[in-house]
């Protein structure tokens, strides 16, 4: 698909990058429904024939991989699965610039490689995508393109989300599709109890934008409201996380949890706090998608808008595969996924695939047996108790930082050299 045609795609509301673009979004009233993409005209670009050949690809690997006694995988009957964003860096050329853009507020620069912002929709329990959609990080934001991603929910999953998504609108479109939803809020929204529930959870309305005007109003006024604001009916939990390192002093945060599962009977609070922790699981995701299967720090590769969408599809459709062979070896070990390590998995799917070429279905089974059991045989220790600081390395050195728009200094020069002579 040609810069031209995905900018059409953009204004005509099509899922641009999503591994389910081919199909219309079921989407609810007052969600700008996609055109089917064969409208807009055939394409037929040899970049644009690659790049429908890997979301093809995608498409058929796309599934859910877990099942009911994979452990991780399911909570309350339910199905965990979890979504959210992050960036991929991408080469600096004027055509990725322009069409992607770059991370910063203000015309500010901040991540110095134009980037494509990469959401996800995975499974807790295997990192396995449901689906994902991809698009120009300056132009299309976490809530953007996790619209792209309603058509995937399904009435048997609760979908986990961090503090980013809660909201009026987006919980509406996500509860509108029968999926359950569990998402952290922030400490700061107001929600007034309407009854507090036996296990110290309670009832409340998630107002609408025009109510929480009227309530905000109200209260700074002193008055309070009879009738009851408008809006979604949730449940709330509070709780608080100790954490008790080995070196330094405890520390306790605390939780807000927003969910449609109103029964406490069917979902008491502290089992749903326990499974909210799941949501950790896309970050793990995603350090395998970018650290471990692409290699930390590194670039993709190619320098044209097109061939960077192909490179992103083949990227998903690779780790697709890799987590399903996980899982598939987990099964067959009677153990949890999360201790099957997938780095030897990537190292074996490499020593392994340079075999494969014209191979017939009996030996790439037999190749798939036999990487099986070394994965077995190199489990992971049961994985403990752990913390990871949301900090960054300090810089490396001390150099300014070059800006955008700032000319390279011209490297062409002319060197003198003169030897001091020593005074005698």
């Amino acid at each position: 698909m040609p810069v031209q045609q995905l900018r059409q795609c953009r204004s005509a509301g099509i899922p641009v990058g999503s591994a389910h673009a081919d199909r219309e979004a079921a989407a609810p009233a007052g969600l700008v429904r996609a055109a089917p993409a064969h409208q807009l005209g055939p394409d037929k670009s040899p970049a644009a024939a690659g790049r429908q050949t890997v979301a093809g690809a995608v498409r058929a690997a796309v599934r859910h991989a877990g099942r009911p006694l994979t452990p991780g995988a399911f909570a309350f009957g339910l199905r965990l699965v979890a979504w959210d964003g992050t960036a991929l860096d991408i080469p600096d050329t004027p055509a990725n610039a322009a069409e992607f853009g770059f991370t910063g507020k203000g015309g500010v620069n901040q991540s110095g490689h134009p980037q494509v912002r990469l959401m996800a929709l995975t499974e807790c329990g295997t990192h396995a995508l449901v689906d994902a959609a991809f698009d120009a990080v300056a132009k299309f934001s976490e809530h953007k393109l996790a619209r792209r991603l309603l058509a995937s929910l399904r009435p048997d999953t609760l979908l986990l989300a961090d503090r980013n998504f809660a909201g009026y609108e987006l919980w509406g479109l996500a509860r509108a599709t029968g999926a359950h939803l569990a998402w952290r809020i922030k400490q700061n929204l107001v929600f007034v109890p309407l009854q507090v529930l036996s296990d110290g959870s309670y009832l409340s309305i998630m107002r609408t934008p025009a109510e929480n005007v009227r309530h905000g109003q109200a209260r700074a006024a002193g008055r309070t409201l009879q009738q009851p604001p408008r809006g979604h009916l949730v449940r709330i939990i509070e709780y608080t996380v100790t954490i008790r390192p080995q070196a330094g002093l405890p520390r306790t945060e605390t939780f807000r949890l927003v969910t449609s599962l109103l029964d406490p009977k069917l979902a008491p609070a502290r089992q749903l706090a326990t499974a909210y922790h799941q949501r950790c699981e896309i970050e793990n995701g995603f350090a395998e998608l970018k650290n471990r299967l692409r290699g930390a720090g590194f670039i993709l590769r190619s320098r044209a808008p097109e061939l960077i969408c192909q490179e992103i599809y083949a990227l998903l459709t690779v780790y697709q595969a890799l987590c399903a062979l996980q899982t598939r070896a987990a099964e067959h070990g009677g153990t949890d996924p999360d201790r099957i390590s997938f780095t030897i998995t990537v190292q074996l799917a490499r020593l392994a695939v340079a075999a494969q070429a014209a191979a017939d279905a009996t030996v790439l089974d037999s190749a798939r047996h036999e990487v099986i059991t070394e994965l077995l045989a190199a489990l992971l220790p049961t994985r403990r108790h752990r913390q990871c600081q949301r900090i960054k390395k300090p810089s490396k050195n001390t150099f300014e930082v070059r800006k955008r728009d700032q000319p390279r200094t011209p490297s062409n020069v002319h060197y003198t050299l003169r030897v001091t002579k020593h005074p005698t």
